[in-house]
């Protein structure tokens, strides 16, 4: 999401998340891993900590006919998804304000979970991990993408990162059947999970 302090979610800017998105684009596109990970029949996608609406924007244009959760801690967040999609006439965005922990959802209601370089950031990892597992649908899908273990220009603290198999055993620890670990040009991966059926 963008540069931090510590292990805690912090409080982003999001202008600042927005000037970071021609450089996250010129990595990959995010129509493309929607496209690469999402099911073409979505019901509801939720966003979990949308920042700015890089994904969620992307989403709502991708998956007209789709239920856009964009979920984040910040209401200035928040705010500033909603008039990002007002802007771009998207209306199938809804804006949540939210811990990940605690989501306002019904057990099973979701097709799918997106959360892009959020889970590091989250001390209650279990506890999320969980959150999610409830909230989805058997067959559900689960797309994370997160920063490489490596030293990079940009991103968290390399202590605070998750390699990719580190990911994929918290995830099976709680449930989660891991279905593809993509490494990205650049500094992320992305790894697709899936509720069991």
């Amino acid at each position: 999401m963008a540069p931090h302090e510590g292990h805690a979610p912090g409080h982003f800017d999001p202008q600042h998340l927005y000037g970071t998105e021609g450089r996250r684009r010129a990595e990959i596109a995010p129509e493309d891993i929607l496209r690469q990970s999402m099911p073409p029949d979505l019901g509801t996608l939720a966003d979990i900590g949308c920042g700015s609406g890089f994904f969620t924007v992307a989403a709502a244009r991708l998956y007209p006919q789709t239920r856009i959760l964009a979920i984040d801690h910040q209401q200035d967040m928040l705010d500033f998804v909603r008039e990002r999609a007002q802007e771009a006439r998207l209306g199938n965005v809804e804006t949540v304000l939210s811990q990940a922990t605690h989501l306002p959802f019904a057990d099973g209601s979701l097709d799918a979970v997106l959360m892009s370089n959020v889970f590091h950031d989250i001390p209650e990892r279990d506890a999320m991990r969980d959150e999610v597992h409830r909230v989805l649908r058997p067959g559900g899908v689960y797309l994370l993408i997160e920063w490489e273990k490596k030293e990079t220009p940009m991103g968290p603290p390399l202590e605070i990162r998750i390699a990719a198999e580190d990911l994929s055993a918290i995830l099976q620890a709680g449930g989660f059947e891991t279905e593809q670990i993509v490494h990205d040009p650049g500094s992320t991966y992305r790894l697709l999970a899936r509720r069991p059926t």
